[in-house]
């Protein structure tokens, strides 16, 4: 996931750099800091103002996990849940204690207690299917927050545009001056497009995938606790979770 975040982000860069560089442009022209303030300062005030702080710690906990902390491999839950079905294979579920199990994620540990505690299969699944769903609704608001801030970004790009055409025609004194006060003015308009287009609605889609992935692994982990209560043979819990890693991204 973060290999490819950031692998998305370097090619953007790059072909936008050498598209400005073609045919000896100059990339000074394409720097404004005030229409990057624009741009930018709008897009965060408008989003900020249509989302909650909840939301906004949804999207920082997204952030965090698409470019510095990689997801727990499907297989390595898989190989965690199938040593867990053979310990409860021979000594019953009670032997399970969540604190010794070297794989601490945070669901897993939930299942584990459950599991641990006695609970009934069908309380299992239905606890932790609700976990899951909260778990998973928590993108899709980080999922939102950034499909506005691509809406919103083009939008103050226009604003940033609009308010240098004004300015420029305002103190115009000599038509010859026109074109390079254009130029100007369309960068915030610029700014906008480039950073709904390589920045905010990509990440919006990155999300979407991480949350995916993760409900994926979340329903692999629910069905090896299930397995594990009705005390199914270890080889079949493995048969089991194979498929769900089949499925799963290992691009971390």
């Amino acid at each position: 996931m973060r290999t490819t975040t950031y692998l998305g982000i370097v090619i953007g860069i790059a072909v936008v750099y050498f598209a400005v560089l073609a045919k000896g442009g100059d990339f000074t022209i394409f720097t404004n800091t005030v229409a990057l303030l624009v741009c930018v300062g709008g897009t965060f005030a408008a989003t900020t103002l249509s989302s909650s702080r909840a939301t906004i710690g949804h999207v920082v906990s997204a952030m965090r996990c698409l470019f510095l902390t990689a997801s727990v491999p499907s297989a390595r839950v898989a190989e965690e849940l199938v040593t867990l079905a053979r310990q409860a294979k021979a000594k019953g579920t009670a032997s399970i204690n969540p604190e010794t199990v070297s794989l601490k994620e945070p669901f897993l540990m939930k299942g584990l207690q459950l599991l641990a505690d006695g609970v009934e299969p069908a309380r299992i699944e239905e606890l932790l299917r609700l976990e899951s769903d909260i778990l998973s609704e928590k993108r899709h608001s980080a999922e939102r927050m950034f499909r506005l801030m691509g809406t919103y970004s083009p939008m103050f790009g226009l604003v940033g545009t609009l308010i240098g055409l004004i300015q420029m025609l305002k103190g115009l004194t000599d038509p010859r001056a026109i074109g390079a006060g254009i130029s100007v003015a369309l960068m915030a308009t610029f700014y906008g497009v480039l950073l709904a287009g390589l920045v905010f609605l990509p990440l919006a889609g990155k999300v979407r995938t991480l949350d995916l992935d993760e409900r994926l692994v979340r329903d692999q982990t629910l069905a090896g606790i299930l397995a594990i209560r009705v005390g199914e043979n270890p080889e079949n819990v493995r048969e089991t979770l194979e498929v769900f890693s089949q499925g799963k991204a290992h691009d971390r």
